[in-house]
This record gives C-alpha cells, sequence and structure tokens, in this order.
C-alpha cells in the first residue's frame, strides 16, 4: 500500500493548467527525486517552487501587481 501524500502546496484560490515551454533535464530529475523523497507530487513541488520564486522576488521588489483582465479588442 503506497504511503499517503503530504500537502504542501501553498493555499490557492483558483488553479489554472499552465504548459511550460521546457524545463533543463538535470532540474527536472532533482524535483521529481524531491517530491519522492519528501512523499508528495510533483505538481506540490512545481507549486512550490514558484511559490517561493514570487516571494522572494516580492520580498525584494515590493508586490507583484496584477493587471487586471480585459475584454481585449471590444469596444474599438
Amino acid at each position: 500500500m503506497a504511503a499517503k501524500r503530504k500537502d504542501i502546496t501553498p493555499d490557492q484560490e483558483t488553479s489554472n493548467n499552465v504548459l511550460v515551454r521546457s524545463i533543463p533535464g538535470p532540474v527536472l530529475e532533482k524535483m521529481q527525486t524531491i517530491a519522492n523523497l519528501e512523499g508528495v507530487s510533483f505538481n506540490d513541488i512545481y507549486n512550490l517552487a514558484f511559490s517561493r520564486l514570487i516571494e522572494a522576488y516580492e520580498a525584494k521588489n515590493g508586490k507583484v501587481k496584477v493587471r487586471p483582465k480585459g475584454k481585449g479588442l471590444e469596444g474599438i
């Protein structure tokens, strides 16, 4: 029986699927190894890495202001 996986993903209001162009092979292998060693999913490691990157960036540069979604070219 497989061990229960830990949940380490930071709280998120919504989840969007995004494809990344490429992850260098050695980085991908290390992320997968960490996930297996810690008993969490690869997706959890991936999300945690991006969350930590954003936290570090905001600590250095201030909060990132996300642009509101517009209506594109409507009304032109």
